[in-house]
């Protein structure tokens, strides 16, 4: 295991790989536009979406007011398969959306009906976001999207002058402790506050580890998680990656985050984020078309 670095690492890095590394870092992750498949929060309608269970919407859509920070969504089934439907667990694409089940595993009875409520954390986030939720059953997987519109969607983000890039430049070649400080708060201080666990997860790593247009140097986590154990992700986010551009995320560094916010972060991504991975290849195998 490497040894600690201190905050201040003085690193000689290429420009141009700082450069596209501050750009990356200053943004977060949009979704895609809103589509015909979804159905408004604000509308009702009765079950009629097979997939397992027989659901309102697999799909719903919802746009943001400027002072809501948590988007609620409630997707209602109704079991017509005139048997017993058992649902094991609920797995996320990303921390900061998060269904609410009861004591599992859930039996829903042949006729019942009921509702999984799923709520979307959009602190820090604009644009389009569109995240999955997939729910585990005895009779197969069942994916349910959550989609957010925030404020003006189709607006792109603020670009950065020269100038600015250029000061976000040399502070990153001093200390790659620069992403938590300056305009780069608004990113990657603000977002954790009061985060935990998956939630924390999404706004901590997933903002770079998992954005769409994330650089070659920023590694994809979730193939990376197998075999992991706890020292090592508590190595990586507390004491940074020597020799790369991570920063040190504990407090003692200069980072955002406390020691039981750490705590609850390396035991989401030891415990629970390789099973999320499992279920979501397991998920892409379902919905990719047979070979004729």
């Amino acid at each position: 295991m490497h040894g600690r670095l201190a905050a201040s690492t003085t690193m000689k890095i290429n420009p141009t790989l700082l450069t596209l590394m501050l750009g990356l870092l200053c943004q977060s992750a949009i979704g895609d536009s809103a589509d015909s498949e979804f159905l408004l929060n604000s509308e009702q309608r009765e079950p009629s979406v097979e997939n397992i269970l027989t659901w309102d919407a697999v799909a719903k859509a919802h746009n943001a007011k400027p002072s809501e920070q948590d988007i609620g969504f409630e997707f209602r089934f109704h079991n017509k398969t005139g048997g017993e439907v058992q649902i094991k667990r609920a797995d996320s694409s990303c921390g900061c959306t998060v269904a609410r089940l009861p004591k599992l595993p859930w039996t829903i009875m042949p006729g019942q009906k009921g509702s999984i409520p799923v709520t979307m954390d959009i602190r820090g986030k604009t644009g389009v976001i569109t995240k999955t939720v997939v729910i585990a059953t005895d009779k197969g997987l069942i994916p349910l999207k959550a989609r957010v519109a925030i404020g003006a969607a189709s607006k792109p983000l603020k670009k950065r002058s020269k100038e600015e890039r250029a000061a976000n430049l040399r502070a990153a070649a001093q200390n790659r402790q620069a992403v938590f400080a300056g305009k780069c708060v608004e990113c990657h201080v603000i977002p954790t506050i009061g985060k935990r666990g998956k939630q924390l997860y999404s706004t901590a790593c997933g903002i770079c580890h998992e954005s769409k247009n994330r650089a070659p140097f920023v590694t994809d986590l979730r193939p990376l998680a197998k075999g992991k154990d706890s020292q090592y992700w508590q190595q990586w986010i507390a004491e940074s990656k020597p020799n790369t551009l991570m920063p040190a995320f504990a407090k003692k560094h200069g980072g955002p985050l406390d020691d039981n916010q750490i705590r609850t972060l390396v035991a989401y991504l030891t415990r629970i984020f390789p099973r999320e991975l499992k279920t979501r290849r397991a998920a892409t195998l379902k919905n990719k078309p047979a070979l004729k």
